[in-house]
């Protein structure tokens, strides 16, 4: 049982619903419904989705015709006891009862380890509060793109520079090629990915690329907070693979 100076302490950052996500990655209901349109079910997975508000508050708007399932590192950072609390204290379904029916399916563990989901499985994927903590996020990245089914979309909240830090660090994907920094907008753009604009900051939305990262190698990973007590996120730093040399033209001997 979490305590009750733990729940509330965790709340305003746990506990973020639709609104708080619209503002990051905006126009989830449009996604949604998008889908509606064409199937009777969508899939949603939400990274990082504490205390579950924004899926519970899909649940109440759209009933059984959203599938939705969130990820969660450890169980105090969100599970059915507090999702139900959650639901009850917020009167997310009104004067309804809530029980274990009404709740999304929560997994738990380290996203940077991989997603336990099955491949093709999403029709969108969102997060709001997770990016700046996953360590490997080229390799989050690579295996959200896998859960996503071939129409799914992903919105996830992710500032290229984060403000506030110094410049050595306030880049939390650092991709280097002979010598020289790409940003990482120009690396996605050459995947047909983009940092779209939300209503606060920016966001990375993609679908399914399977090649995105193939040409990454992975150098260093940084927890900022071990280096400050008030920094937060893990920097990922990366190198592009040499492309491999062209041989040698023949010479008149060789031929």
């Amino acid at each position: 049982m979490v305590r009750d100076a733990h729940y509330r302490a965790k709340l305003v950052h746990r506990a973020r619903g639709i609104a708080d996500l619209d503002r990051h990655v905006g126009g989830v209901d449009a996604e949604i419904a998008a889908r509606l349109a064409q199937r009777d079910v969508v899939r949603v997975l939400e990274l990082g989705c504490g205390y579950g508000t924004a899926l519970l508050e899909l649940r109440a708007r759209y009933g059984q015709r959203v599938e939705l399932y969130g990820l969660n590192r450890e169980h105090d950072d969100g599970n059915t006891e507090i999702l139900l609390r959650n639901a009850r204290e917020r009167r997310i379904f009104g004067d309804a009862p809530v029980d274990a029916a009404d709740l999304p399916t929560i997994a738990y563990g380290d996203a940077s380890q991989g997603l336990p989901f099955a491949d093709d499985f999403f029709d969108l994927v969102v997060s709001q509060v997770a990016w700046l903590y996953f360590g490997r996020k080229i390799a989050v990245i690579r295996d959200v793109i896998r859960v996503l089914r071939d129409d799914g979309v992903a919105k996830i909240d992710a500032d290229e520079v984060r403000p506030g830090l110094p410049p050595e660090y306030a880049r939390l994907v650092e991709i280097w090629q002979d010598g020289a920094l790409v940003a990482f907008g120009d690396y996605l753009s050459r995947h047909t990915m983009a940092l779209a604009r939300a209503p606060d900051g920016h966001y990375l939305r993609f679908g399914k690329v399977p090649s995105f990262g193939d040409d990454l190698v992975e150098v260093h990973e940084l927890d900022l907070s071990t280096l400050h007590a008030h920094w937060d996120g893990v920097k990922c730093v990366y190198r592009l693979r040499s492309q491999p040399s062209a041989p040698p033209a023949a010479t008149d001997r060789e031929t």
